[in-house]
């Protein structure tokens, strides 16, 4: 049997409004980045960032200003 890979991404705008509606909510492990779980404030500045770039997914943000975003501000 074969296996099939299938990639779920997450809509940017989506998971803004749900983050809005939901700030309490702590948002560790929803990315991985590497191999780490990205720690709820940087799952919160990826998605806030996305969003006002108009990346539509997680996939759209090029990983050159991934890194960077992440760099500026590490916990």
């Amino acid at each position: 049997m074969e296996t099939k890979t299938v990639k779920i991404t997450t809509c940017m705008r989506g998971l803004k409004k749900w983050i809005d509606a939901h700030p309490r909510k702590n948002l560790r492990g929803f990315f991985t980045i590497n191999g780490r779980d990205m720690t709820d404030t940087e799952v919160r500045r990826v998605v806030s960032y996305a969003v006002e770039k108009g990346y539509e997914t997680e996939a759209d943000i090029p990983s050159d200003e991934l890194a960077e975003l992440l760099k500026g501000g590490a916990e």
